[in-house]
Parts: C-alpha cells; structure tokens; sequence
C-alpha cells in the first residue's frame, strides 16, 4: 500500500483567488488536482529550460514571441545599484533607492544616443549604477519587451488609450 503525507498550508485571500482561477483555467476536480498538474507542468517546462531550451507561444495575430517565465529563469547575478521589486507581473530590475527602471536608463541612453557618462550626468547617478542598468537591460531585453506588450494590454484592458492620437 503507497504511503500518503498530509500538506497543509495557510494562503491569504489573493493567494486563493490565483488558485481558484488557475483551478477554473485547468478545469481541475481540486485544488489539489489543481496544484499536481501546475507541478507537473511547471517540472516539464524547468527541465526544458535547464536544457538551454527556450519556450515559444503564438500570439493572437499570430506572430512567435519567447514566453518569459522568471521562475525559471537563471538566478540574476548580486547587482549593487539594482533591486527587484515586488509586482504581479513585472519582473525588471529598479534602481536602488529610486523609483526608476533599469531598462528606463538604458532607453533614454538608446534613444538619446548617450554615453554611460552622460548618462550618468544626466541622472544624477553614479557612473556604476549607469554601467549595472545598461548590462542588466541588454541582458534582458526579450523581458523588457514582453513587459511592454503587457503593460499595454493592461491599459488597453482598462480604457486607457495607448497609441498616439493624431489630429483632424
């Protein structure tokens, strides 16, 4: 007879909203069939990952995007000028002691054409953090842009309009 282990754990309220939904997503029976089938998916998507594989979805209008799944991703290296933050689905990185992303620096740099140093002068940051927001942001750029797709999905989800408005 296979032995069997009791598990029982504390959840706050949002944390049994995310479980409902993904128990309504999968159609499961429980919560428990619910989480099994998240573990087994999860464990497949994480060996392909410590493979070097990538996982791909097709968009609605049918382009091929690399899905992003932090989870799994490579632990980030100990950065000195950036943080994380915590966010229901933003994962980048954040300039310690400032409300300002990475990629924001690394953008406006692009953008402007800029040195580091100027950079630096134009943010009033030290050249370091500068060099940290730059290596982080080019490391991740697919994350930047799914992140970006995202956050206009979410405004568009709630009426805020995101494209350029042209006049007459």
């Amino acid at each position: 007879m296979a032995s069997t282990k009791r598990i029982n754990f504390d959840v706050t309220p949002e944390q049994e909203e995310e479980l409902a939904w993904l128990r309504a997503a999968l159609g499961s029976a429980t919560t428990k069939d619910t989480l099994l089938r998240a573990v087994r998916v999860l464990g497949v998507l994480s060996r392909e990952r410590s493979r070097g594989a990538h996982i791909y979805v097709r968009t609605a209008d049918g382009e091929t995007a690399r899905l992003v799944l932090p989870e799994l991703e490579s632990p980030e290296p100990v950065w000195k000028w950036l943080t994380g933050r915590a966010h229901p689905w933003r994962r980048q990185m954040w300039i310690k002691g400032r409300r300002l992303m990475a990629s924001a620096v690394w953008r406006s740099m692009v953008a402007n054409e800029m040195s580091e140093e100027e950079a630096a002068e134009d943010w009033g940051l030290p050249l370091e953090a500068i060099r940290e927001a730059v290596a982080w942001s080019e490391a991740n750029r697919q994350l930047i842009a799914a992140e970006a797709v995202e956050e206009k999905r979410w405004l568009r989800e709630h009426g805020v309009a995101v494209e350029p408005s042209h006049p007459g």
